[in-house]
C-alpha cells in the first residue's frame, strides 16, 4: 500500500487514531516505537526547531527536506503541514509534488493569505472562496497517485467563529479535499458542529495549554475520524530541557534530572546503533573470509 492509501485506512478506524506531532526523525521514531499509528510534521514545531517564528519564513525546500528525513525514519504514515503551498499553482505543484516525492503520506493546505501566520497568532487574514477552491484543486490535479491525502483547513475560527468555519469546511468538501480539519475549537457545541458539517473525515487539532482537553472516546462521540497532537512533543521537550539546564546552573549537576532522562543505550537502541554494529561486523567478517 502507497503512505496515502495507509492514512486512508485509518479515517475509518473503529478507535479514534491519535497522531503526535513531530519536527524531526527522532521524534518521528519515538511516536512509532510508541505505538502510535501516523505521525504528523508541524510547520510551527518545524520553525521552532529552527529558532524561528511560525509566521511563513521557512521556504518549501528547507520543509521538504525535513519531511523527507521524517518520513525516511520510520515504517508509518506522515501527515505534513504544507502551509498555504508556498505561492500560486506552480508552487503548490511542486509542494505537492516534492512531498509526495519525499515519502509524505498526505498534506494540509490552509485558506490564510500569504504570508501566513501560527493559526493561534492574532493578524491572520483569510482568502476567499475561490482562491481556497483553486488551492485544492490545483493539488488534486498535482498529486502522482491519487491515495496522496489533501487536507483543507481553515483557520476562521479565532477570526469570524463557528458558523463562517462550517460553511468553509463544506466549500473545501465541495472544492474536493479528501478531509477537513479547523484549529481553536474549545466548546463541545463546536466540535460537533464542526464533526457533523461534512461527509468527508474531520480532524480534531488539540493545542495543550491554549485550548480545553478532550478525551479520544469525547471526540470519537463527537464525530471526528483523527486527532492531531501537534503541539505535545515539542512543548514538553522544551520544557524538560529548561528545567535540566536550571538544575544544572542551580545545583551544580544534572543528577536530580537523571530520572526523567532516557537510558543512554535506549536512545542508541531507538536510534538504530546496534543494527549498525551488526551490520558493520558481518560485512567485515565477509570481506575477511
Amino acid at each position: 500500500m502507497t503512505p496515502g492509501a495507509r492514512l486512508r485506512t485509518l479515517f475509518s478506524n473503529e478507535k479514534l487514531p491519535m497522531i503526535p506531532g513531530c519536527h524531526d526523525a527522532l521524534g518521528a521514531r519515538l511516536t512509532e516505537e510508541a505505538g502510535c499509528a501516523a505521525a504528523y510534521i508541524s510547520g510551527f514545531c518545524v520553525a521552532t526547531s529552527y529558532g524561528k517564528a511560525d509566521v511563513g519564513i521557512l521556504t518549501m525546500s528547507e520543509v521538504v527536506a525535513e519531511c523527507a528525513r521524517i518520513a525516511a525514519s520510520v515504517s508509518i504514515p506522515v501527515i505534513a503541514d504544507a502551509d498555504t503551498g508556498y505561492g500560486g499553482a506552480i508552487n503548490i505543484r511542486e509542494t505537492v509534488r516534492e512531498m509526495e516525492r519525499a515519502g509524505i503520506a498526505g498534506i494540509h493546505l490552509e485558506d490564510q493569505k500569504m504570508p501566513k501566520r501560527c493559526g493561534a497568532l492574532a493578524g491572520k487574514e483569510l482568502v476567499s472562496d475561490e482562491e481556497m477552491t483553486f488551492r485544492l484543486r490545483v493539488a488534486r490535479e498535482s498529486r502522482i497517485s491519487s491515495d496522496f491525502v489533501i487536507i483543507g483547513r481553515t483557520d476562521a475560527m479565532t477570526l469570524f467563529g463557528i458558523e463562517e468555519s462550517v460553511r468553509r469546511c463544506k466549500v473545501m468538501e465541495k472544492a474536493g479535499a479528501d478531509a477537513v480539519m479547523v484549529p481553536s475549537l474549545s466548546t463541545p457545541a463546536e466540535l460537533a458542529a464542526i464533526a457533523k458539517s461534512v461527509s468527508i473525515p474531520t480532524i480534531y487539532v488539540a493545542a495543550e495549554t491554549i485550548r480545553p482537553m478532550y478525551t479520544q472516546k469525547q471526540l470519537k462521540e463527537f464525530g471526528f475520524s483523527l486527532a492531531l497532537y501537534p503541539l505535545s512533543l515539542i512543548m514538553a521537550s522544551a520544557g524538560i530541557q529548561q528545567r535540566l539546564l536550571r538544575a544544572l546552573l542551580d545545583t551544580g549537576t544534572t543528577e536530580a534530572m537523571i530520572p526523567e532522562m532516557m537510558p543512554f543505550t535506549d536512545v542508541g537502541a531507538l536510534v538504530g546503533t546496534k543494527e549498525a554494529a551488526t551490520f558493520e561486523e558481518k560485512l567485515l567478517k565477509g570481506l575477511s573470509a
